[in-house]
């Protein structure tokens, strides 16, 4: 009976042995799939490099499917979606690989979600991604750094300091330091200086220390000086909440300073709050050296809240203050918007005025070749492209020129010139949304359906920041 029971506890360890080793055998990454995995991520490798982004997705996914516990797969399909804007989709890959990578994994992928967010200023959405993060691994401290940015962001002052002191290192440690000297500086100067001085910024940040060092020792007794001296490097630095928390208890103290007024103005246009910045704006009576940057801000805060009669009578006063000493981009700022609206005679105007302080600026006739490209006036479109030497243009005006000279051209039925422009465009980028854009348009002129369908997709996959997808997807309507 024993000898009995001795056989069948020898069958059954046997059983269990030998089921174990077989669905072990299942879950284990073999060397065969690791290889496969490394050629496949390889090649999508290169299809990045390519910028073919959808073959490169359709890759990874291969990989991921392969061996969905390694992060490498799915890292790259997040930073792709996110270089495209795309970051409902980044943070969808994370949550669609099922729980198989390890929270380490996890917690570096929801940082790259949050970093995407807060580039793109969406900071209660890059604040959840960091929270997702931190909940994965609260160890990791890209994470937490992200959060007490966030927390800046969104103006929760404390709970960011609170993160800002632990224990970073490296160039996280440096970039910790600086933003806690910030917000140390709202209530004690001195402590700030000290966190500032209690780290060495390297190369990387000695500007930014330097800068704010400075700052902070030319604090002194004069109080509303102080306040718009540091109020000012707030704003500057991309932390315009820390402004507003120094300002605005002091806003019954400003009403003849100018300058707090200004900056306290900006920090609420900055952070979101336009009605606050156009109310404080509009409520100042002083005349100065800031009044052109002053109508910008509000010309700016009535292009956010749709007022756009507002926005070009302060475009226009800002314009008229500044004379001859404005600076371009509020006149190219300007006329972005007249020319989103087709409102090609008011440009005309802003024109004007512009051409007799920016005489000998290449963007004055480019931006004459914009209009009378609306307007459909060769003559003067030609004129004005003649007057630009293409040799002495920066390679982003290259770009623009050519499109611009091509889109008229196409536009103009002169498409063996067109021709000759788009071959000089694939010389200087052939990656450019606008040069497949012009490509495609081209094609469909001369009746080539599928290789205008192919142009059309390769704008649409190259165009990240989403210059000309719209005439892309319309093209590709007309085609489809």
């Amino acid at each position: 009976m024993s000898s009995m029971n001795k056989s069948i506890k020898i069958f059954f360890l046997s059983f269990v042995l030998f089921f174990s080793a077989f669905f072990l055998s299942g879950c284990t990454t073999s060397q065969e799939e690791l290889e496969q995995y490394s050629r496949i991520i390889s090649d999508s490798d290169i299809l990045i490099e390519g910028k073919q982004y959808t073959l490169a997705i359709e890759k990874l996914s291969e990989a991921s499917d392969l061996i969905p516990s390694k992060r490498d797969a799915f890292e790259r399909m997040v930073k792709i979606f996110i270089s495209k804007n795309r970051m409902e989709d980044a943070s969808k890959i994370i949550e669609e690989s099922g729980g198989q990578l390890s929270e380490q994994d996890s917690a570096i992928l929801y940082t790259l979600v949050g970093d995407g967010y807060y580039e793109y200023k969406n900071f209660e959405k890059a604040l959840y991604s960091y929270q997702l993060a931190d909940g994965m691994d609260s160890n990791y401290l890209p994470a937490s750094l992200g959060m007490a940015k966030s927390f800046l962001q969104v103006g929760q002052i404390e709970k960011a300091r609170n993160l800002l002191e632990e224990e970073y290192e490296g160039e996280m440690l440096i970039e910790a330091k600086l933003i806690l000297s910030y917000v140390e500086s709202l209530s004690d100067v001195e402590k700030a200086k000290e966190t500032l001085k209690s780290v060495e910024p390297g190369e990387v940040w000695r500007d930014e220390f330097v800068s704010w060092g400075g700052i902070l020792d030319s604090i002194n007794e004069d109080k509303l000086f102080n306040l718009a001296k540091l109020g000012k490097e707030y704003v500057e630095q991309g932390y315009p909440y820390l402004a507003i928390a120094l300002l605005e208890p002091e806003i019954g103290k400003m009403d003849e300073y100018i300058d707090g007024i200004y900056i306290l103005g900006k920090a609420y246009y900055e952070y979101g709050q336009y009605q606050k910045s156009i109310d404080l704006l509009e409520s100042t009576s002083s005349l100065g050296d800031l009044n052109k940057y002053i109508y910008w801000v509000l010309a700016r805060d009535y292009v956010l809240i749709n007022n756009i009669n507002s926005a070009f009578s302060y475009y226009d006063s800002a314009i008229a203050y500044s004379a001859d000493t404005s600076d371009s981009l509020i006149y190219q700022e300007y006329l972005d918007i007249l020319l989103e609206d087709n409102l090609t005679e008011k440009a005309l105007e802003v024109m004007r005025s512009a051409e007799k302080i920016f005489v000998s600026e290449n963007w004055i006739p480019m931006y004459y070749m914009y209009i009378y490209s609306l307007r459909s006036d060769s003559e003067k479109f030609s004129y004005y492209m003649n007057k630009i030497e293409y040799e002495e243009l920066e390679p982003l005006q290259k770009s623009d020129y050519l499109y611009s000279q091509g889109d008229f051209l196409i536009k103009s039925k002169k498409l063996e010139e067109a021709q000759k422009v788009v071959d000089i465009y694939w010389d200087l980028d052939q990656f450019d949304p606008r040069y497949n854009l012009l490509v495609a348009r081209l094609k469909f002129e001369n009746g080539d359906i599928e290789q205008a369908r192919e142009y059309a997709k390769k704008c649409l996959e190259y165009d990240l920041n989403g210059l000309v997808s719209k005439d892309a997807q319309s093209l590709l309507a007309q085609i489809d």
